[in-house]
């Protein structure tokens, strides 16, 4: 929109508008690009043209929370042009943006000569007030949840130790005493689950704590796919739903178990996305794309409800499923994330779903 057409300026004198927008800045932000920092001088007035600005804070531990957006027809940074306080929290393009800055001055001298924004200041302060205090007590909660859970994953890993190790000691005295083929592949993969499974509980507890290490390691995919295929296989003949797994032999550094873990929850997903019996067909690609890797997780089951497509990867969003966590995709992309990589989805109701994941393959 043109800054004269702003909601701003809907009751202000034309001329007035003409006189404030001949010396207002324009600007074009890139998505991730800072606007402003916490802690900087408040000395403009944004008012957002195109797209959407995010609010973020740093948390004491030095991580980043996004508190709230300004979306297109908003404005931003009133607050401190009054009380002369610096920026209390950064502005970050959320998406590619265009925002018009007004110097406090010419703000000052605008409202003099027409106080009709006064009321729209006003509003906005009250509006910014209720939404910051509502994410607050929103983060509270989650916070409050993710200590639970991992408090829950912490006293389940310990009391399950014991059966964990007896299985596996029984596993490996079955296969000292039968040593063909089969046996052997059996207690192999007896194994590797319970491992597997210690290995999801260790990664809920550090997703809980807000911790993600990555063990950097060489990891071939092509070879990753086999494994996955190797544990899943009893699971996959079940299910009436296709599975196709594609790798050329690329390696990156990462780690293996990590990555497994992105592909079991993506894959199960999908799967999850056909009734029971119902025939489909997941893909799982993997494709060279120069310094990186994309991986590609695609299904044509019913698709995202809408109604979870804007929050997909917070935690404990879940829809339909009677064992979800709403925890799956949360871990998904803090894995990711942790290789220095993106997760990106497309979905289409009744059509199916895309997961589009891109990963450095050196780690810096």
């Amino acid at each position: 929109m043109k800054l004269e057409e702003h909601p701003f300026f809907r009751s202000a004198d034309n001329i007035e508008v003409a006189k404030l927008a001949a010396n207002a800045c324009l600007s074009d932000f890139e998505a991730g690009q800072s606007i402003f920092d916490e802690g900087s001088p408040s000395d403009t007035l944004c008012l957002v043209l195109e797209g959407s600005v995010a609010f973020v804070k740093e948390t004491p531990d030095g991580k980043s929370r996004t508190v709230s957006l300004a979306e297109e027809g908003k404005f931003f940074g009133e607050v401190g042009i009054f009380t002369g306080a610096p920026r209390s929290l950064s502005a970050v393009a959320h998406t590619t943006v265009r925002i018009a800055q007004v110097e406090r001055d010419d703000l000052v001298d605008f409202i003099k000569h027409t106080p009709g924004p006064i009321e729209q200041i006003l509003g906005s302060i009250v509006n910014h007030l209720h939404g910051t205090t509502k994410h607050y007590i929103d983060d509270m909660l989650q916070q409050e949840k993710m200590g639970l859970v991992g408090t829950m994953v912490n006293s389940i890993i310990h009391d399950f130790k014991n059966p964990f190790t007896l299985i596996s000691l029984g596993a490996q005295l079955i296969r000292a005493k039968h040593t063909d083929p089969k046996t052997i592949k059996l207690c192999d993969n007896i194994e590797a689950q319970v491992f597997r499974m210690v290995e999801m509980a260790n990664e809920i507890s550090e997703f809980s704590k807000g911790e993600q290490v990555v063990r950097i390691e060489t990891v071939d995919l092509s070879k990753l796919l086999d494994h996955f295929r190797e544990l899943n296989e009893p699971f996959f003949q079940k299910e009436k739903v296709s599975i196709e797994l594609q790798s050329a032999p690329i390696e990156i550094e990462g780690e293996e178990n990590k990555l497994l873990r992105v592909l079991q929850n993506l894959v199960g997903n999908a799967i999850d996305a056909f009734d029971e019996g119902e025939s489909g067909l997941v893909q799982v690609h993997i494709n060279d794309i120069g310094d990186f890797v994309e991986l590609v997780v695609s299904d044509n089951g019913k698709g995202i409800p809408e109604s979870i497509r804007h929050n997909l990867f917070t935690p404990f969003v879940t829809y339909g499923k009677s064992r979800g966590t709403g925890l799956g995709t949360a871990i998904v992309k803090s894995i990711i994330e942790a290789h220095g990589g993106t997760i990106e989805f497309t979905t289409t109701t009744g059509e199916g779903t895309t997961f589009t994941i891109v990963l450095p393959k050196k780690q810096s």
